[in-house]
């Protein structure tokens, strides 16, 4: 599937809703968390969101998988409906979910742009690509110095949003690719 596919999908949710009565609620819409797209719908009453979000996340096994996501979440944020005023914020991880829908990448080409699918699909991609390139990966854990420690710790807290953090749960690793920091299944790339 290709990322025409999600436009499509994101399309049809936005559809729907405005097929049962939604109509834009363009007041709350400015600004940019960080997301690929998103549109805010009301029917008068309430705020609906559909956004497009990219970002990552590790199975049990600590691989790393890129996914894009359609969220649909009702505001649960003081708003203005059918408003001019631009002030009001509806911020994405306060939204109640609604819906989500999740599509893996699972191969990346030049050419053909990013092919995407089920989380199964990209992990057997995964596997493929590991097993290809295995003889040029390394993944040597890094000495736990007080300063990786430290590192890891704000990675976790930031990152994640963890008051509390377990240090050994903590791991650096470092491959070819750069460095990662690990915490439970969570993994976050150092950029």
């Amino acid at each position: 599937m290709k990322f025409a596919e999600i436009n499509k999908r994101y399309t049809e949710i936005v559809a729907e809703y405005m097929a049962k009565g939604y109509t834009i609620n363009a007041g709350t819409m400015g600004g940019s968390q960080g997301e690929i797209a998103n549109i805010d719908l009301t029917d008068g009453n309430e705020v609906i969101r559909v956004l497009i979000n990219k970002d990552r996340e590790c199975d049990e096994e600590w691989n790393e998988f890129i996914f894009c996501e359609i969220i649909v979440g009702k505001c649960t944020d003081k708003v203005k409906i059918n408003s001019s005023d631009t002030w009001d914020t509806i911020w994405n991880a306060r939204l109640e979910i609604i819906a989500c829908e999740k599509f893996y990448v699972i191969g990346e080409d030049r050419k053909t742009g990013t092919e995407f699918g089920t989380k199964e699909e990209a992990k057997m991609a995964y596997k493929k690509r590991v097993q290809r390139y295995r003889p040029h990966l390394s993944d040597a854990q890094i000495e736990m110095t007080d300063n990786a420690l430290e590192i890891g710790k704000r990675i976790v807290k930031r990152v994640w949003g963890k008051e509390k953090v377990r240090t050994a749960d903590i791991r650096v690793t470092k491959s070819k690719y750069g460095y990662y920091v690990k915490y439970g299944n969570k993994c976050h790339r150092l950029h």
